[in-house]
């Protein structure tokens, strides 16, 4: 696929490499001529993910007739997303949903008793199933983490979210979320029908989102921000068909995200749901541009500027912000290291700068709020063998999400580190150096270097916890029962950290990188990835 040009009119129309410099880029101003613009962010939000599927999808859509579509709802209950007395009239019943199950196909899911606290479900009275496999999606990745911690997750609003999906604009939630569950079940049970149906609704929900947002005045709403979120979780999820990505999509969700909160403006926060679907989206912009080496968007710092420093979900974002502005900063310095053109001077400089900022975030997390057990695995009962700790240590936090908080804070902290180990290591090769300053220079790797490898560590302590071997109160699961109830959503918090553990990005040992590659085998298979994508999920 091709990329688009982000390019002024000017340069696309020479062919020219286009610097993007607002207002002005410096090829228009050495010529002496008006430059004339740059495209609309939002003709590219979503592009790479979206061409290819929608064409799919849309050349799967099925008409049938009027009469085998009522044959249909006459023998089975209709979903409750499509039997709201708001419905569009756009879902017509000469259209038959692709994410609808067929008969056939319903029977060959395997599915849970709905209300398992009655004896007997009347058929007019049991759900769809279409239905179902959306209610395991929500209690798994909403009721569950949220009902059973103390600290707001980042989905607490999508069962509200999703009751109105049937409001003119708002189908491609229906479709995101549909696409999401379905994926998850699909690779629980290996079942061909529902990676399909998934695949449909991913297209489907990518479709709707763009119609959404293709109005010249349209402020993206709560609707569209939630899809955005769901259809990454999509992909996350692992439909096959969109696992591998090349280079050109790095950081295009991120982009689309970003779009997204450029458009709503800055007074979004100013609501419960505003914030915290904010909160979410801005979260998976750090997080991607942290990964990706990507620059921290400009509008970040004016966004993060009108939150309380004492929050601690937004104190999280703030510090988040100054380490990838610090690793911004890293970066452009490393390539003056590299061409001579920087002094010894300006890489200590900046490395005090991150000594001092790295205190400050360590020691604003001393809280109570904060507050996480550290016991000596030589102290607890005996773990199963196929789930022995592999950290002489294991952390115990309040719950889940603050165990999430902790480790992306340790996973930026280490980022932050490692750019500027990058740069003393770059510093390093110069032949300039006198032994004085090549001596301190190497104390600082060092240093960095063990900091690295001690939050390393201390990511490996949380999986005990995060995966169901133990809870937060020390008891130890007992495996010959049942699965933990919270691996899934476990795995799914620990992929990031452990990607980058297990990776050559970050300078940890060949032992944690081992440690890493095996927690990761546990995500492949909690997740489903090893037994929906075999050998694809490795990477």
């Amino acid at each position: 696929m091709s990329r688009l040009s982000r390019g002024c009119l000017r340069c696309r129309q020479r062919r020219v490499k286009c610097d993007q410099g607002r207002p002005s880029c410096q090829r228009c101003i050495k010529r002496n001529e008006v430059c004339e613009g740059y495209r609309d962010d939002a003709s590219i939000v979503f592009r790479y993910e979206t061409e290819k599927v929608i064409e799919h999808a849309n050349a799967a859509a099925v008409l049938v007739s009027p009469s085998s579509t009522s044959s249909k709802t006459t023998t089975r209950r209709r979903s409750r997303s499509t039997d709201n007395k708001s419905n569009s009239s756009r879902l017509s019943s000469a259209l038959v949903d692709p994410s609808d199950f067929t008969e056939q196909e319903a029977a060959s899911l395997k599915l849970l008793e709905p209300f398992p606290w009655a004896k007997t479900v009347p058929t007019h009275l049991r759900p769809a199933p279409e239905d179902e496999v959306v209610d395991r999606f929500m209690d798994k990745y909403v009721i569950y983490p949220c009902n059973e911690t103390s600290s707001s997750g980042f989905l607490e609003h999508l069962p509200s979210l999703f009751k109105d999906v049937n409001v003119e604009g708002r189908f491609a939630l229906r479709w995101a979320v549909r696409a999401a569950a379905y994926a998850d079940l699909s690779k629980a049970q290996n079942n061909d029908v529902l990676t399909s149906k998934a695949f449909h609704c991913y297209g489907m929900a990518l479709s709707a989102l763009g119609e959404s947002l293709s109005g010249p005045d349209k402020v993206p709403d709560d609707y569209d921000l939630m899809t955005a979120e769901e259809v990454r979780r999509s992909r996350v999820l692992s439909l096959k068909t969109f696992f591998v990505e090349d280079s050109t999509m790095r950081g295009a969700h991120a982009q689309g995200m970003a779009q997204i909160l450029r458009l709503r403006g800055s007074d979004q926060i100013y609501n419960p749901r505003g914030w915290s679907l904010f909160r979410l989206a801005h979260h998976r912009i750090q997080k991607q541009q942290l990964a990706f080496n990507l620059k921290p968007l400009d509008e970040s710092e004016h966004w993060i500027g009108q939150l309380n420093d004492d929050a601690p979900s937004a104190r999280l974002e703030k510090d988040a912000l100054r380490i990838s502005q610090t690793c911004e900063r890293a970066r452009k310095l490393q390539e003056t290291i590299a061409s001579g053109d920087s002094a010894i001077y300006e890489i200590l400089e900046m490395v005090h700068e991150l000594i001092k900022l790295d205190q400050e975030v360590a020691s604003w997390r001393q809280k109570p709020e904060w507050f996480f057990k550290t016991l000596d695995v030589s102290d607890l009962p005996e773990f199963d063998p196929s789930v022995r700790p592999l950290t002489k240590t294991v952390q115990l936090h309040p719950d889940l999400w603050l165990a999430y908080e902790w480790n992306y804070h340790r996973t930026a902290r280490s980022i932050g580190h490692q750019q500027l180990l990058n740069c003393l290591n770059t510093a390093m090769e110069s032949p300039d150096l006198d032994s004085s300053t090549r001596e301190s220079l190497g104390i600082l790797i060092e240093q960095f270097t063990e900091m690295i490898r001690l939050l390393a560590d201390e990511v490996l302590s949380t999986v005990p916890q995060t995966f169901g071997d133990i809870d937060h109160l020390g008891r130890l699961h007992d495996h010959k029962t049942n699965a933990p109830r919270c691996r899934g959503i476990g795995a799914y918090l620990l992929l990031w950290p452990i990607k980058m553990i297990k990776g050559a990005q970050l300078s940890t040992t060949p032992e944690q990188k081992r440690n890493g590659q095996i927690v990761f085998e546990r995500i492949r298979e909690y997740t489903g990835m090893k037994s929906h994508l075999g050998s694809l999920s490795i990477i």
